[in-house]
C-alpha cells in the first residue's frame, strides 16, 4: 500500500514539471511526537515526506501536494478494556502498531526573503490513511480507515549560496485527523512533527 501511494505521488510530481516554471520539490525525514492519551504516545523516528509546490508568479504564495508517512510502535502496560456495549472486558498488556499516511493539498505564504533564507507558514488539508493494530496475548485487533486531516505548518528554506537551486529544509507541523479506532473508542489521531530535508527549485 505504501509503495503504491508513494509511486503515484512521484508520477504526479514529475508529470507536473512541464506545466510550470516555478516549482519546488522537497524530500524530508520526519520525527513525529504523537498526542493520543492512553494510546500511542511514543516518539517515532520512522517518518518521511515528499512535497511539491508551485509558486504563483509575483505573489508570495504557492500551492501544491504533500504526502507523509510514519510508523509507530509502543508497549502499553497492563490494563482492562471494556467493550462498547459493556458486556465484556479484557485485561492484558498490549503492543500497539500504527502506520500513518496523510495526503494533502497545500497552500503556503512566504515572508520577505533574503538571498539565502525563505521562511513560510501554511496549511495542508486532505485525507489520512491509518492502519492500526493492537496485539495482546495470541490475539490481534486491527482496523484501517480513512479520515479527514488538517496540518498547519511553519518552516524555512536555507540556501548554502544564493545562486544554488537547492537548499536545506526545516519545518514543524501539527496534524489532526478524524481516523477512528473502535477497540479503544478513539475518534481522532493527533501528532506534532519535525522535518529535516532538502528542497530543489526548478
Amino acid at each position: 500500500m505504501k509503495k503504491i501511494i508513494i509511486a503515484s505521488f512521484i508520477i504526479v510530481l514529475f508529470s507536473s514539471r512541464g506545466l510550470a516554471q516555478h516549482n519546488l520539490l522537497g524530500v524530508g525525514w520526519e520525527v513525529n511526537f504523537p498526542n493520543n492519551d492512553g494510546y500511542v504516545t511514543k516518539t517515532s523516528y520512522s517518518g518521511g515526506k515528499l512535497d511539491y509546490r508551485h509558486f504563483i508568479q509575483h505573489k508570495n504564495l504557492s500551492f501544491g501536494l504533500a504526502i507523509n508517512w510514519c510508523t509507530y510502535e509502543q508497549h502499553i502496560p497492563r490494563q482492562t478494556l471494556v467493550s462498547e456495549d459493556g458486556n465484556s472486558a479484557l485485561t492484558s498488556d498490549f503492543v500497539a502498531q500504527v502506520y500513518q499516511v496523510p495526503m494533502t493539498a497545500t497552500l503556503h505564504y512566504y515572508f520577505s526573503e533574503s538571498k539565502m533564507l525563505r521562511p513560510y507558514v501554511g496549511v495542508g488539508l486532505g485525507a489520512q490513511y491509518l492502519d492500526q493494530s493492537l496485539y495482546y496475548n495470541v490475539y490481534i485487533s486491527d482496523e484501517n480507515n480513512w479520515g479527514f486531516v488538517a496540518r498547519p505548518e511553519l518552516g524555512i528554506y536555507l540556501k548554502p549560496k544564493s545562486s544554488h537551486n537547492w537548499g536545506i529544509w526545516l519545518a514543524a507541523n501539527y496534524s489532526y485527523a478524524t481516523n477512528e479506532f473502535g477497540v479503544l473508542n478513539n475518534n481522532s489521531f493527533q501528532n506534532f512533527g519535525l522535518t529535516l530535508g532538502a528542497a530543489f527549485w526548478q
